[in-house]
């Protein structure tokens, strides 16, 4: 596949749908990114949807990103619902920016809209010598614990951290066991969910796909994930002032309404917190984890690894 042709037609649709150039350019960048890293359920497969919702009148093409509250180690920013890409791409900046003046900043967001991949944002802070987080919450699919309502969004979180001389270490998750998105690929594909994946609308484990969609996806590692996805939940959604449980919007929602998704960035400064010695110390400890004893048959991984081997691929590079 030809990566810039499909960034430079997905801009063009963006912008015959009305989204101004600059805009246009950034979600078709990061709609492109995913592609490339092999994150293509994020990628441009879902730009007709976002279409769709800019037809809607679903989005805020001229938003205003004003600071509501601010001191020296937050900002607390309105992404008066623009594009998520957008807006999730203004906060991380911002958190880079001024960490680059104080050495750890936080931008919590509300009022915004699902971003696509989590990792671009805090990559693209790593591109700048920083380590970048970032916490967003989501619309419901998980129940609480014992529970078998839906209250808890997947809920991604992503960091990356740069290792000078090699790639990044990038932390890319949700907080359900897999994507749901999953269980429409195991239904096209004739396969049984596997056991822990997923429960149906009364609570009771499933196997059955449709089942699966129209009940609940579970979170990863039972009830540590469970406490995870609260957190994710708490930062992004209740400290932000965004919507937070089931109160945060639908994607696919036919209502021209804003998801009021909630951002937490974090932007950390390492040179900063510990100076120079920061080179070595990241680059000693990529080593010693790749150094170290292996399973027969197995190598070790690192967090990242198989989106940069994607991404080395799909630019051509052996």
């Amino acid at each position: 596949m030809n990566f810039s042709l499909e960034k430079q037609a997905t801009l063009e649709k963006l912008k015959k749908c009305g989204v101004p150039v600059e805009q246009a350019e950034k979600a078709a960048d990061v709609m492109t990114t995913a592609d490339v890293y092999g994150v293509t359920t994020h990628g441009t497969n879902t730009l007709n949807a976002h279409l769709d919702r800019i037809k809607r009148g679903g989005y805020n093409l001229r938003p205003d990103f004003e600071i509501q509250r601010q001191t020296a180690a937050f900002a607390v920013v309105d992404g008066d619902n623009a594009l998520g890409f957008v807006s999730a791409d203004h906060c991380m900046q911002l958190a880079v920016e001024k960490a680059k003046e104080v050495g750890v900043f936080h931008v919590f967001s509300k009022n915004n809209n699902t971003f696509g991949p989590a990792f671009y944002y805090p990559l693209k802070a790593a591109q700048q010598g920083m380590i970048g987080i970032l916490f967003s919450n989501s619309p419901a699919q998980m129940p609480p614990y014992g529970g078998k309502e839906k209250l808890l969004g997947t809920n991604p979180f992503s960091a990356v951290i740069p290792v000078p001389g090699q790639d990044p270490i990038i932390i890319d998750m949700a907080m359900s066991v897999v994507a749901k998105s999953k269980f429409k690929e195991y239904k096209l594909a004739g396969k049984e969910l596997p056991d822990g994946w997923a429960m149906d609308e009364d609570g009771t484990p499933t196997n059955d796909p449709d089942a699966g969609i129209r009940g609940l996806i579970l979170p990863m590692g039972g009830y540590k994930g469970y406490c995870l996805a609260m957190l994710v939940d708490l930062l992004a959604g209740v400290v932000s002032g965004a919507a937070y449980l089931n109160k945060v919007g639908r994607f696919y929602s036919e209502e021209g309404t804003g998801m009021n998704v909630g951002f937490c960035c974090i932007a950390i400064d390492p040179y900063a917190v510990i100076g120079e010695e920061y080179d070595s110390r990241i680059c000693d400890f990529v080593e010693t984890i790749r150094a170290s004893d292996t399973i027969p048959g197995e190598e070790i991984s690192i967090p990242g690894d198989r989106k940069h081997r994607a991404k080395r691929k799909n630019d051509g590079e052996q």
